[in-house]
Parts: structure tokens; C-alpha cells; sequence
């Protein structure tokens, strides 16, 4: 585990300094899911019209049907355009989980008072990834085990997720060593 703490952090623009990722929602096991469940919402409509005595769907029943397939079409939708950016630079460490923050966060490397890499586990920590509230402070995860753990001057904790845990160690490396 890499740590540093506040003093070793830059305090100029030298221009070297940038990490960029960007992390979606791509696991199979979700789309699994969504997929599941688009099934079960055409056999419904397929199992209610065949109960029915009308070969089509009933005027009565299409828009309680339309709903639902709307309700699954924008979770459909909300996942695959949901998305974590990560940018540390010189100025510090920006972060955005969209569409749930519409504004990037900032965090200045003078309001840091330490940041490492880390394993963690969603569930049991956060109860889940996306952004979260748990026990250790905030979180803001896509997918997979491995985040930035930061620990603020004014003693907040906040865990961001990265899919690229051995490029930003070797980054804090650098910021330590500065």
C-alpha cells in the first residue's frame, strides 16, 4: 500500500501529472439481468394474450404494458449511459458520476491529507457500487475491487473506483516522491 501525505503533494502546475478513466457499466452478469428481465416482460405479454379470448392485447391493458416497457426501456437506458470520470492532475483529483452528479467534483491536493490504493468490497462496505454511503465514508464505484481511498482535511473519507489500480499507484508514487 502506497500512502502519502499532505506536504509531498505538488504545490505548482509542472505539467506532468494526469490520469484520465472513464468506467461503465459493462459487466455481463448485469446485462444478463436486464436481458432476464426484458424476457420475463415479453412473456408476460405473450402469456397474458394467450389467456385472453382476443388474439391481441386488449385496449385495456396496452398502457399498463407501455409503462412497463418504458420503466425497463430508461433503466436500460440509465445504465448504459451511466459512467464514472476520473481525472488527477496537477490541480488535484476530479471525479463525476453521471447522470447522478451533474457537476465534475473537485478536490484540491491541499485538502487531501492522505490518499492510497485499496482493495474494498461493495457490498459489505457500501452495500453496493454507484454512489454510496457507508460506514467508511462515500463512495463512488462502477464495478471490480480496487479504488483510490482519499482522507480529507476536514476528515471526510471518499472511495473512488478505478479499473487501473497499478497506473494510479505508480501516480501517488510520483506525487510522493516530488
Amino acid at each position: 500500500m502506497v500512502s502519502t501525505k499532505r506536504p509531498s503533494f505538488p504545490k505548482e502546475n509542472s505539467g506532468v501529472l494526469n490520469f484520465t478513466e472513464v468506467q461503465r457499466y459493462r459487466q455481463t452478469w448485469l446485462w444478463v439481468l436486464l436481458g432476464v428481465s426484458l424476457g420475463t416482460l415479453i412473456f408476460l405479454v405473450f402469456f397474458h394474450t394467450l389467456l385472453s379470448k382476443t388474439p391481441v392485447i386488449s385496449w385495456s391493458s396496452a398502457p399498463a404494458l407501455l409503462f412497463i416497457g418504458a420503466i425497463w426501456g430508461g433503466i436500460v437506458l440509465l445504465t448504459y449511459k451511466a459512467h464514472l470520470f476520473v481525472q488527477i492532475d496537477d490541480q488535484g483529483i476530479k471525479f463525476q458520476l453521471f447522470p447522478f452528479q451533474w457537476a465534475v467534483h473537485s478536490i484540491d491536493w491541499a485538502d487531501i491529507d492522505e490518499m492510497y490504493i485499496r482493495k474494498y468490497d461493495g457490498l459489505a462496505e457500501y452495500g453496493g457500487w454507484g454512489m454510496r454511503y457507508g460506514r467508511k465514508g462515500k463512495a463512488y464505484t462502477i464495478s471490480g475491487h480496487s479504488g483510490v481511498q482519499l482522507h480529507l482535511a476536514d476528515d471526510q473519507q471518499i472511495l473512488i473506483g478505478t479499473q487501473r489500480p497499478a497506473e494510479l499507484e505508480e501516480l501517488i508514487l510520483q506525487l510522493r516522491y516530488q
